[in-house]
């Protein structure tokens, strides 16, 4: 008891003056008393009741007068857990942590709180008990057993510490962290702590890895289908801190299968792309490892991603006209299961599906010539499911129809049907007519020899703007220009510019001096510059055309270079025209640019006045792209040579014997005139950069079209019968197929992976008695996980244990959730099996009526793990983001971020460290008062021995009794 006061509480001010009464009480009583005689003062009796009446007077006046005590108690229902951080993110500033413990601890030994300490990884330790004696916690903090300390849930760890306490309304967690959390979020469960009345002070102990570290961030698989014995393309990205060289292995199922060596590795992300080929179907355990000495973290040098390989060859064939397929089916082989259905044929068994169940019954669905209008009323509306949400592949081959007229015209992408339709938007082509856009360069020479007059008295140089500006004018809104001035030197008078911005053209133009021509005439340079500039331009140019105007008037060497230049060019798809200025047919210079311009694969034009014109605009006018293009003989450009579609396909050889690497050996006869996407992934093209083939991904599946039919037909007759072709064909609809598993299941479920722990939701419609068996396999030993753990009931010895497991349940699916839960944790690098499957009462699969399983009833995938996130080195904005987390605990927590690590007195504000008591003695006056008075009474009224009286006197009769 501390701080005792006095208070009068009376209803009246003037009570405690009723005080002063005791002075006159008293000396009344001592006045009775000392005016007896001393042979009557000196009684027993008689001083009894003179202390008696003294008392009575005394408490009588205190309990008139108010009188009431306060005082103060140490409040002994204070408690704090320190909540200490110590995963491994913490080691390099545990120091600095511990000190911080300290200090806490010091600050707090002295005001009667009880302290305990949890410290928490991925689980937690109750490593000192909340006790009173907190000059013994901190070397029991620093002897306690540790917890995982390879990830951080600060979730968790407040959960935990808020369960620990006796009074939680008068308690405080001090959250020792540096913010970084692997899993969960610790906003999740602030609210239920601060419900029952607990604060949460923060102390951001920053920490990070210290020294150089490259590790493998993930790993990317193409977004396609992967065939066996197909090449493809795996990028693994890796982060580094510092720039270094390191080998990087990948292996798959544990075997290596290539190592690059010595990798510049910059600051920052970096990708590095793997060329494999994956010889069996079935799942691959891919690992990509990298080696570096000196690396502070060896954790994150390995990388685990798997890759299940299924064969997926359900096909459907729609065609629009039976028989229409032959070619194909023939072409596929007996690799494939096929069924071919006519677009008209309404059998509820062998027609057209009707839902989009009854599509994902396939893996991919060919449309052979079909047109929009072939296709029955809503198929379009459960194709786009069946590709956008499912995932199914679609592939689109062209055709013709015979008109009414007798005569061919096309069927498939004709821009009249497609325009504005739903399947139109799921195509990654566009049936519409239109003029491919050119990129013109007009090269202007300005040299001495274009200061010469022509019939009419007009410069050269002046008719040369004339022919410039003709030029402008024959060219179309999706063109481009540019314009260059030759002499000794060259001048870009207008850079590569779009034909919609007329006045700056033309501005361009007049700014040259056509008034002024001098200098030399140096061919080379200019041809070169205006070729670079139409190869690099960044727009898409599906013509490269170069015009020059000139007299011709150059040295022979310079013809010679330019020549070279232009056959370069051409190989590039650029052409080169020239317009000569007083030039004849037959004469030195005409002969010198005819050289030029066959070289260029263009013409050479020496016509004047309106001749000239007529022949600007026909040398400028591309043809558009019409619906169907017959007797268009040809081979396939290659538009994408990296693509595996076309690896290892015979290249064309011209007549010489020369390879053009960039087109197909085979040949078409005849394609629809299409535009591509934006996104699409072009692979074949024709003239004017007409897609041939092209795909694109469209929602969860894969879209291809080929724009030539796949008939036997005049267009085709080649393709379907070369091997070259047969192999793209194939190729093409193996690159279509799902990614994943789209038949329909009775169970579904989503997968969501937070570092260890993963949440498994499952969605399935059980009939009476049935019910969902799960397990989950680690796929490296084939051992199934065991029976689940209640992290709520564990002791110390299974806790030890759990940490030694690579998998475990925390909650299993079962009646209580009803089968549509699972958690669990992953804490082991390699990949694992999960499977669903709905069985009866008895615990046996649901069989069809031959005793097979049925396939839907089961769900199988895979789930692979690398590292912990613990070990992945802090950027930056990874900090910024941690500080973030602090600040947010704190203020839901109602508590406070420590600023000061050095004087933490944050922790202890707001603790009520005394208790403020009362007691009001007014009722215990009166009655003793009572007793007192009456006591006073009896000893005046009657004689009586004390007790020590009697007992003297028995023992003094005992005594003469024996003598």
């Amino acid at each position: 008891m501390r701080n005792l006061q006095i208070i009068f509480e009376g209803k009246y001010s003037w009570q405690p003056w009723l005080l002063l009464l005791l002075v006159p009480a008293v000396l009344f009583t001592l006045w009775s008393y000392f005016r007896l005689a001393k042979r009557y003062r000196k009684t027993r009796n008689r001083i009894t009741s003179i202390v008696l009446h003294l008392l009575v007077m005394t408490l009588s006046i205190c309990t008139l007068s108010g009188m009431v005590f306060h005082y103060e108690v140490p409040n002994d229902e204070n408690e704090i857990i320190l909540l200490v951080d110590v995963s491994d993110t913490e080691k390099s500033s545990s120091e600095a942590r511990d000190k911080l413990v300290k200090r806490i601890l010091d600050d707090g030994r002295y005001d009667n709180y009880k302290m305990g300490v949890v410290t928490f990884g991925f689980d937690q330790e109750y490593a000192v008990p909340l006790t009173y004696e907190v000059n013994k916690i901190y070397d029991a903090y620093l002897e306690a057993a540790a917890p995982d300390t390879s990830a951080t849930d600060v979730a968790s760890a407040l959960e935990y510490a808020s369960g620990v306490f006796e009074h939680p309304q008068t308690a405080k967690i001090v959250l020792i962290t540096d913010g970084k959390e692997t899993d969960r979020e610790a906003e999740t469960v602030i609210r239920s702590i601060t419900a029952q009345g607990t604060r949460i002070d923060v102390a951001n102990v920053a920490s990070a890895y210290e020294g150089a570290d490259v590790y493998v961030q993930s790993v990317e698989f193409p977004e396609y289908h992967i065939n066996t014995k197909e090449d493809c393309t795996i990028v693994v990205n890796i982060e580094s801190n510092e720039a270094t060289k390191a080998d990087v292995t990948m292996f798959d199922n544990g075997v290596a299968v290539e190592t690059k060596s010595e990798i510049d590795l910059v600051v920052g992300e970096q990708k590095i792309a793997f060329n494999y080929a994956f010889e069996k179907e079935g799942l691959h355990q891919i690992n990509f490892s990298v080696a570096k000495t000196d690396d502070v973290l060896v954790q994150n040098n390995s990388y685990t991603a798997c890759y299940y390989l299924e064969v997926y060859n359900k096909l459907l064939i729609v065609e629009r006209l039976e028989g229409e397929s032959d070619a194909l089916v023939e072409m596929l082989g007996e690799d494939y299961e096929v069924t071919v259905t006519l677009v008209t044929d309404t059998n509820e068994k062998t027609g057209m599906p009707k839902t989009v169940d009854e599509l994902r019954a396939y893996d991919q669905v060919i449309l052979n010539n079909i047109a929009n209008e072939d296709m029955p009323s809503g198929f379009d509306v459960i194709l786009q499911s069946y590709v956008s949400d499912y995932g199914g592949g679609l592939f689109t081959i062209g055709g013709k129809k015979e008109s009414d007229e007798g005569n061919m015209v096309a069927n498939a992408y004709k821009e009249s049907d497609m325009y504005g339709t739903l399947y139109q938007e799921m195509l990654p082509v566009e049936a519409i007519r239109y003029t491919p856009p050119m990129g013109l360069v007009v090269i202007i020479d300005s040299s001495g020899s274009m200061g010469g007059t022509d019939n009419y008295g007009e410069t050269y140089l002046r008719w040369a703007k004339t022919a410039t500006l003709s030029c402008l004018n024959a060219l179309s809104e999706r063109d481009y220009i540019s314009v260059i001035t030759l002499d000794d030197y060259q001048s870009v008078i207008l850079p590569m510019t779009p034909r919609t911005q007329d006045t700056v053209i033309r501005d361009a133009i007049e700014s040259i001096d056509f008034d002024s021509a001098s200098g030399g005439t140096v061919f080379p340079n200019t041809i070169y510059r205006a070729g670079q500039a139409l190869l690099t331009s960044e727009y898409d140019l599906a013509r490269k055309h170069i015009i020059m105007i000139s007299d011709g008037a150059t040295s022979e060497e310079d013809v010679q270079i330019s020549e070279s230049f232009l056959k370069t060019f051409h190989e590039e798809e650029i052409t080169f025209s020239f317009i000569g200025v007083d030039m004849r047919e037959g004469d030195n210079n005409y002969n010198a640019m005819k050289r030029l311009t066959d070289a260029g694969h263009g013409n050479l034009i020496v016509a004047s006045g309106s001749a000239l014109l007529n022949e600007i605009q026909k040398e400028l006018v591309v043809t558009k792209v019409e619906s169907m293009n017959d007797d268009k003989e040809f081979n396939p450009i290659i538009a994408d040579v990296t693509s595996p579609l076309v690896k290892d396909l015979e290249r064309y050889k011209n007549d010489k014997g020369q390879v053009d690497s960039n087109k197909l050996a085979v040949k078409l006869y005849g394609y629809h005139g299409v535009r591509a996407r934006e996104n699409a992934d072009v692979i074949l093209k024709g003239e004017y950069n007409v897609p041939i083939y092209a795909q694109w991904k469209y929602g969860a599946g894969t879209v291809g079209s080929f724009m030539c039919d796949l008939q036997n037909s005049t267009w085709s007759k080649d393709f379907v019968q070369d091997e070259n072709g047969i192999q793209f064909i194939v190729r093409a609809i193996n690159n279509l197929m799902p990614s994943s598993d789209i038949r329909v299941k009775d169970i579904s479920y989503t997968l969501n992976e937070d570092n260890y722990t993963n949440k498994l939701s499952v969605f399935s419609d059980l009939e009476e008695g049935q019910w969902v068996k799960a397990s989950i396999v680690e796929v490296e030993n084939n051992v199934e996980v065991g029976t689940p753990v209640s992290l709520n009931e564990i002791t110390s010895a299974e806790k030890a244990q759990l940490r030694e497991m690579s998998c475990y349940v925390t909650m299993p699916l079962g009646l209580d959730n009803n089968y549509s839960r699972c958690d669990f944790v992953v804490k082991k690098s390699g990949s694992y099996k999960i499977v669903m499957q709905i069985v009866d009462a008895e615990g046996n699969p649901i069989v069809d009526g031959d005793g097979a399983v049925v396939p839907s009833s089961v769900v199988t995938f895979y789930k692979a793990f690398a590292y912990s996130e613990e070990y992945i080195p802090a950027s930056q904005e990874d900090n910024a983001a941690a500080t973030q987390v602090i600040e947010e605990i704190a203020q839901q927590g109602q508590g406070a971020v420590i600023q000061n690590l050095e004087d933490p007195v944050e922790v202890y504000e707001g603790f009520i460290t005394e208790l403020p008591k009362s007691f009001d003695p007014r009722w215990l006056f009166m009655i003793l008062a009572i007793i007192f008075f009456l006591t006073d009474v009896a000893v005046r009224k009657f004689k009586f021995k004390w007790l020590h009286e009697i007992i003297r006197e028995r023992k003094e009769k005992k005594k003469a009794k024996k003598d």
